[in-house]
């Protein structure tokens, strides 16, 4: 994590540069718009359109990674995302900006060359101040206590231009604390914890002699904490390094996607789950109507809605809704036993789940904002505790929102699968969603419904 004449120990703050860069890209484009009219005397595109032009611009650079707080500030790494994005929205420019018949690729060109320009200063600039003040640099914990972090925590003191200061190295059994300038404390289970007591901007996993998987609960624990996370490498000698990374002198560090709650496309996703669930329960309406109706026929005197508590979004929980597909049994047996529902569903219960239409209720529960429309699958209060127990990383599923859908339900691993795989395949979810992974979640379950491959 980067900073900028701000003190120490405030993540939010250290990263304001980022936005900094954004609203000066926005300033450029649109002085470079009216500019270049007033230059060829011709009248400038309206207001607004100049404003959305310059907003849908800043939109592109960050969607390409461009206003990234990063370690190593570079204009030139930057410049070929610059160069895509340039290309991408110059026909842009062209319809909405510039009549055709004044267009000029000249003038796309020069725009860009002004917003390089603006990103050699201003690393230039942060640079130059990184150096004068390394006092304010973002406050570093370095996990590990080999040759690898000795040296990282060395390059950190050595070349303050990075924005790092190290003010903590974590391991039980270092190497030789005597070649860590800072201090040294055994492994903390509570990671999370520590980061809060400490003021920790920026954490850097390097490597040690304990094994990596005893790091990977404790980190998702601070997925929450406003502070950037980065691992070493193993091997990293024969790495590449792509522009999602980051480095240190010659050693690349892999930036960790942080929960997918800390991202502004976050709020996209609730927006469109809103939007999907409303738009579903308008279209599938009459189907449930129909379904409530031949449920009510079949068992006159049965409820046509299932309604059970299950586990959300950190462990919250709701009252989940879906069309009853088995004969009735008290709540305490549903809510606590594992058995063949097979001997209880019903012929139209049978033909609901093979469809998933008996999951279609649960659009109420998107509506509501105790579901997503993509995410794990919700369990019940008493199993969740069980598996929990039994399998670690299963509670770190409950890092988001529970969904109608998702990437394990896709795989299979719904109803009586392994609780294991069913785990893996969540958290897997949650470490690599995107909008786009939500929207191929959302097509392949389509198709898992029109050709009846839904599960219990």
């Amino acid at each position: 994590m980067t900073t900028i004449g701000v003190p120490a120990g405030s993540g939010r703050r250290t990263r304001r540069h980022t936005w900094v860069l954004a609203i000066l890209d926005f300033v450029i484009v649109v002085a470079f718009v009216v500019a270049n009219d007033l230059i060829r005397g011709v009248p400038a595109p309206p207001p607004v359109r100049i404003l959305l032009a310059a907003a849908i611009t800043v939109a592109v650079l960050y969607l390409f990674g461009l206003y990234r707080s990063r370690i190593t500030l570079s204009a030139l790494d930057g410049a070929p995302q610059l160069i895509i994005a340039g290309l991408l929205l110059w026909p842009f420019a062209v319809i909405s900006l510039w009549n055709d018949d004044h267009a000029r690729f000249l003038h796309a060109a020069l725009c860009w060359l002004a917003l390089f320009g603006v990103r050699v200063v201003y690393y230039w600039t942060v640079r130059r101040y990184r150096e004068r003040r390394p006092e304010c640099g973002s406050r570093t914990l370095v996990i590990g206590g080999g040759k690898v972090a000795g040296e990282l925590v060395n390059s950190m003191f050595e070349y303050p231009v990075y924005g790092l200061r190290p003010v903590l190295v974590m391991d039980d059994d270092p190497l030789d604390a005597t070649v860590f300038p800072v201090e040294v404390i055994p492994r903390r289970s509570d990671l999370a914890a520590l980061i809060r007591e400490r003021e920790i901007d920026t954490v850097i996993v390097a490597f040690s002699r304990d094994r990596d998987s005893t790091l990977v609960e404790p980190l998702r624990e601070c997925d929450h904490l406003d502070c950037e996370i980065y691992v070493v490498p193993r091997l990293y000698e024969f790495v590449h390094q792509d522009r999602d990374m980051d480095r240190i002198h010659t050693t690349p560090l892999v930036l960790v996607r942080r929960l997918a709650l800390r991202t502004s496309h976050w709020r996209i996703k609730r927006v469109t789950s809103l939007a999907t669930s409303l738009l579903g329960l308008v279209l599938f309406s009459p189907l449930l109507a129909a379904v409530a109706l031949a449920i009510k026929i079949q068992e006159p005197n049965a409820p046509i809605l299932f309604r059970q508590t299950r586990v959300g979004q950190d462990g919250r929980l709701f009252s989940l809704y879906k069309f009853r597909t088995m004969r009735p049994v008290p709540d305490e047996e549903s809510d606590r036993d594992w058995t063949d529902e097979s001997l209880r569903i019903t012929r139209l219960g049978r033909f609901l789940r093979r469809h998933s239409i008996d999951e279609l209720p649960q659009l109420w529960n998107v509506v509501r904002g105790d579901m997503s429309v993509v995410g794990p699958r919700p369990e019940r209060p008493h199993f969740a505790n069980r598996f929990g127990q039994e399998i670690p990383a299963y509670q770190s599923r409950h890092r988001v929102k529970v969904g109608l859908t998702g990437w394990a339900a896709i795989h299979g691993l719904r109803g009586d699968t392994d609780i294991k795989d069913r785990a893996s395949y969540d958290n897997y979810y949650i470490e690599n969603w995107s909008l786009w992974l939500d929207a191929k979640i959302v097509l392949m379950s389509v198709g898992t419904v029109l050709f009846g491959r839904g599960g219990g």
